[in-house]
């Protein structure tokens, strides 16, 4: 059996599964035993999309001038013009559903279950969508601890 949980450490869970820097995978014998883990880079680079998109919504809202790395890029207009493109971009495919989490998909497909802390709702959609079982856990944030509970409620020996 193969168990994969979201870390930004390699000792505890991180708090959003997509922004995760790495995916623990643990290896599991029949007996329940930990017998492998690796650390595997989480393939989806989510983070710095999402974070631009962020600070365009604030800038616009009048919340500041979205403070980060970036900034100026896009149509070479700076923030306001250079990211509104984008951001339209992002909301559609939301609400279009063409806003995809592939990468993390095929990188889980030969995971059993994966443990995690949160996950966004598009995330979900797209773990349920590609046959990805997984299981909110609230506490411990040891990655150690989280497996043995997980496999001691599964009924693992």
């Amino acid at each position: 059996m193969k168990i994969a949980i979201p870390t930004n450490d390699r000792q505890t869970i991180a708090k959003r599964t997509g922004r995760a820097k790495e995916f623990a995978i643990y290896e599991i014998d029949d007996k329940g035993q930990i017998i492998d883990v690796r650390f595997e880079e989480n393939l989806h680079k989510h983070d710095d999309e999402h974070d631009e998109v962020l600070q365009h919504e604030a800038y616009h809202r009048g919340q500041g001038k979205g403070r980060g790395k970036g900034q100026g890029r896009g149509l070479g207009r700076g923030l306001g013009q250079g990211r509104h493109h984008h951001e339209a971009e992002h909301h559609s495919h939301h609400h279009h559903g063409e806003h995809h989490h592939n990468e993390i998909i095929d990188q889980l497909k030969e995971v059993d279950m994966l443990l995690v802390r949160a996950v966004g709702k598009y995330l979900r959609q797209d773990l349920i969508d590609g046959h990805i079982p997984f299981k909110t856990v609230t506490k411990p944030d040891g990655l150690e601890e989280i497996i043995k509970n997980y496999l001691s409620s599964a009924g693992a020996h």
